[in-house]
Formats: C-alpha cells, sequence, structure tokens
C-alpha cells in the first residue's frame, strides 16, 4: 500500500497540517514528525475525524483508513484531529432559541450544522440546504470540513454559532 496523507487540525495549528506516513506506522509516529507547538504535549488527545472518542496514540495508521472494500483501495486521507478538549459544547441560536449538544474535538462543520438544523430546529431538508452556521458576534462561516474543536478559543471546549439564511442570488 502506497503512503498515506494524514491532514491535521486543532485549536491554534491554523491552517490543516499535512504529513504522510506508511500503513504500518504509529499515530506517535505520524505527529512526532510534525513540527508545531500545536501538536505537542502529555494532555494532548488524537481525534479520527467525526469519530467521538479519541484514539489509542500507539495504534496503527491503517486501523483507520476509510477503504473501499471492493477494490481494497484507500479511498481518502487519514484526517486527525489534536486537542486538549475531550468534548466541544456547541451551542446554536436560531430565530430567538437556543440548542446545545457536546460533539468531539474531530467532529466537523457538516455535522455540526446537520445537528442543529435537521434534529434541534426541526428544518424540512430544503431549508436546512439554505442556512449555514456562523460564529456567534462575527460573519465568519466556516467550510463545511472544519473541525469544531479548531474554533474554540483559549483554555475554554465550547463554541457558539447562529443559523443564518446562506446569501441567495435573485435576478
Amino acid at each position: 500500500m502506497p503512503s498515506i496523507d494524514v491532514f491535521i487540525q486543532g485549536r491554534g495549528l491554523g491552517d490543516i497540517l499535512v504529513a504522510t506516513a506508511e500503513p504500518h506506522h504509529a499515530i506517535r509516529e505520524v505527529i512526532a514528525v510534525i513540527d508545531h507547538p500545536g501538536v505537542r504535549g502529555d494532555d494532548l488527545l488524537i481525534f479520527v475525524e467525526d469519530m467521538v472518542a479519541p484514539i489509542d496514540i500507539d495504534a496503527i495508521v491503517e486501523e483507520f483508513l476509510p477503504v473501499d472494500i471492493e477494490n481494497a483501495t484507500v479511498v481518502h486521507p487519514l484526517r486527525l484531529h489534536v486537542s486538549c478538549c475531550r468534548h466541544i459544547e456547541v451551542v446554536v441560536r436560531f430565530n430567538g432559541e437556543e440548542a446545545a449538544r457536546r460533539f468531539s474535538p474531530g467532529a466537523t462543520i457538516a455535522r455540526a450544522h446537520h445537528w442543529a438544523a435537521r434534529r434541534a430546529f426541526h428544518m424540512a431538508p430544503r431549508d436546512a440546504a439554505e442556512h449555514v452556521l456562523q460564529l456567534q458576534g462575527s460573519s465568519d462561516r466556516p467550510d463545511r470540513d472544519i473541525h469544531i474543536g479548531t474554533l474554540t478559543s483559549g483554555d475554554t471546549c465550547c463554541v457558539a454559532f447562529d443559523l443564518v439564511p446562506r446569501k441567495r442570488v435573485e435576478g
């Protein structure tokens, strides 16, 4: 099996960090080659994107690779999240109401959006598609593949959003 691209996100990292690993490498080995202070520390937890629990740092890369079973090929790169938080409290406001739920730091904006729009505020699929998450107090609308753990600030393990209409072009 060829080398694997590993995309790493975490609070304070800024951009997504990219590493290369062999399938037999331990997660510890992948993290060790990243030259960034945001991926150092004994209290760091490692999450695979959208997985609820942190993984063992001595686990093998191959165990977490999304594969096409039929063709026995890797479909996507491995996406990891490094964090000191075990959970992120996500609060979403919409139409004067507020809903909250805990997510893994490696949960994506897409996952949080789906929960807020469809589950918390009971929007129809079409209505949900016309709304986006926007960080409260700003005009920042994070991309769907951003991990929510990257949006926390300081030592807090929470983030707040407004569910707002997507801009429409009429004409």
